[in-house]
């Protein structure tokens, strides 16, 4: 695992923590989404960035 993978799993976890308990569904499950997407992408490598 890389620099950039590790630092892209705490922006994740990041936006999870500050969007989670919002009340506005939308932010809160957007934010999810997104943070489990991007994730995704930086352990599998989606980017094509070697």
């Amino acid at each position: 695992m890389t620099t950039d993978q590790l630092i892209t799993i705490n922006l994740s976890a990041i936006l999870i923590a500050t969007t989670f308990t919002s009340n506005q569904k939308v932010i809160k499950w957007g934010g999810l989404v997104i943070a489990v997407a991007t994730t995704a992408c930086a352990i599998f490598n989606c980017g094509g960035a070697v």
